[in-house]
């Protein structure tokens, strides 16, 4: 499996330091969970966004930023050689 730098404790705190709470959904009291997928290739570079599940298109776009913003991955290997993995990541937007 790829691997974040750092690796699973530096991606939530690159999380949570980078992410900014859409100004609009925090006055309208919406939270919720975004499930996104993308592609980590050979070289540990991230591509082909998709948003999966999402309670409203600004949390979307925060996490597209965010995951547009990531330092590359290690990537995944298989028998020895690097080789493209799709990776689910589920990013949690929750009201104090």
């Amino acid at each position: 499996m790829p691997e974040f730098p750092g690796g699973e404790k530096q991606l939530l705190e690159y999380l949570a330091n980078n992410t900014h709470y859409p100004e609009q959904s925090r006055d309208d009291g919406i939270q919720g969970v975004v499930y996104c997928s993308f592609v980590i290739n050979e070289l540990g570079a991230i591509s082909s966004i998709k948003i999966l599940k999402s309670p409203g298109a600004e949390f979307e776009a925060e996490v597209v930023r965010l995951i547009v913003a990531m330092p590359k991955w290690k990537p995944g290997m298989h028998d020895g050689s690097p080789v493209k993995v799709y990776f689910t990541l589920p990013v949690t937007f929750r009201l104090e």
